[in-house]
Order: structure tokens, then C-alpha cells, then sequence
């Protein structure tokens, strides 16, 4: 689909005009309740896989909670990626590594490879066919036991979505001058998506200052095999 190819080109654009900044003594903070539940996260997980990782931003706060052993950023956005190195080089932070590329990189992973993965503003801005893809790689690179953490934009409904610029594009999907920018789906369709493979330990919702409405966050925990076949 062009709209959604058309949004690395969109983000390449905004990454380009990030400036590298010392994070000496500074915490690294988002929003209360997402910092809890990330810290939560990172408590179980050494080895974290964020895949649509944008400048990198969240493995940084990871490895700041200090659980963390080994993190990787993927993203699509050659910009986003050239950043989270620079920063990660300058800031000292030897435990990740950060690459461009997409499900087709990952591969070659081995089943199980981490403890912890994060999809934030990632299964909500693409097509149900490639959100479909993206979720089961992620949903097979995680161990069984593992968190998966899913950061959702806030629902809204049609007559809201055309109120700050976005248009229908078909379905579900939205766009904004020919960019893809999202997927809307109620929350209760996303909770059913998830069950099969997920248990969920908890479900947040949180305002940013910068956007409408509530942000939406689900902290799961993978099933093993042999939950889902008692089910």
C-alpha cells in the first residue's frame, strides 16, 4: 500500500531534526503509569526486542531501569535508526544495538530468542495483513512466559479522526496528506486478538499533553504450549 510505504519517508523527515543531547543524571521519562508498567517489563526482561523502535527512546529508558542485558531497535526509518546509534554512542549505552529493517531481518531469529518485546504505535499504524505478519514474528521471537507490550494510539471515532485532519482512506484505515496513520480498532477488538497467544497482566490507559484522548497499553504475557492446548 503507498500510503503506508509513504510513512518512512513522513518519519525520516521528523527523526532528521533530532539533535543528540547528554542524558548524564537525567530519568528518562514518558508518562507515570507508562514508566510503571515499562519498569514492570524491564524487570522480567534482559533481552528486549523493540521492533518500530522510531530514535530508540524506550530501549534507553530500559537499560536506565538496569535489568536489562542485551537490547535490539529495529525500525524502517533509516533516520530514526542513524540516530538511536548516535545516541546510544554518546550516551554510553554498550548493551544496545539499534538496525534498520523489518520482519524480513528478523527471520533468521531463533524461536524464543527474547524475554521481552515492545510494539509501541506500531500494529495500529499499518495494514491488518502486515499487523497480522508483524505480530506473529514477534509473537514466535518471544519466549514462552515472556512480555509483550503494546502501545496503542487512543480510539476515536470517525467525526473525531476527520476533526484533527485524518482521513478515510478505506475501512478502518486512515491517512494524512497520502500517509498512512492509522488502524482504528476498538480496544475490546485488539484484547480479542490477543488472547489466544497472551495472557493479559495488565491494560492502562494514560493522556498525553501533545494528543486527544487516552493512550492505550497492554501488558501480556506469552501462553506456553501447554496452556493453550488446555484451553
Amino acid at each position: 500500500m503507498k500510503e503506508y510505504e509513504a510513512s518512512t519517508a513522513l518519519w525520516n523527515e521528523v527523526y532528521s531534526e533530532c539533535e543528540l543531547a547528554d542524558l548524564t543524571g537525567e530519568t528518562l521519562e514518558v508518562e507515570p503509569m507508562f514508566d510503571t508498567c515499562l519498569k514492570i517489563f524491564s524487570s522480567e526482561s534482559d533481552r528486549v526486542l523493540d521492533y518500530g523502535c522510531g530514535t530508540g527512546d524506550i530501549l534507553f529508558q530500559c537499560a536506565d531501569f538496569g535489568f536489562l542485558t542485551y537490547g535490539l531497535g529495529i525500525d524502517r526509518s533509516e533516520t530514526g535508526i542513524q540516530y538511536a546509534n548516535k545516541m546510544a554512542t554518546y550516551n554510553h549505552y554498550r548493551n544496545l544495538d539499534y538496525m534498520v529493517g523489518d520482519i524480513s531481518d528478523t527471520a533468521q531469529m531463533e524461536d524464543g530468542d527474547f524475554d521481552g518485546i515492545i510494539l509501541s504505535n506500531v500494529l495500529d499504524v499499518m495494514p491488518k495483513e502486515e499487523a497480522r505478519e508483524v505480530y506473529l514474528e514477534m509473537t514466535r521471537l518471544l519466549r514462552e512466559d515472556g512480555l509483550l507490550l503494546v502501545k496503542l494510539n487512543p480510539y476515536a471515532t470517525e467525526h473525531e479522526l476527520e476533526g484533527i485532519g485524518l482521513q478515510k482512506l478505506k475501512g478502518n484505515l486512515y491517512e494524512e496528506d497520502g500517509v498512512l496513520r492509522l488502524r482504528e480498532l476498538k480496544t475490546d477488538t485488539w484484547r480479542e486478538e490477543f488472547k489466544r497467544d497472551f495472557e493479559e497482566e495488565r491494560y492502562l490507559e494514560f493522556p498525553y499533553p501533545w494528543q486527544e484522548g487516552m493512550n492505550r497499553l497492554f501488558l501480556l504475557r506469552k501462553k506456553s504450549k501447554k496452556t493453550k492446548k488446555t484451553e
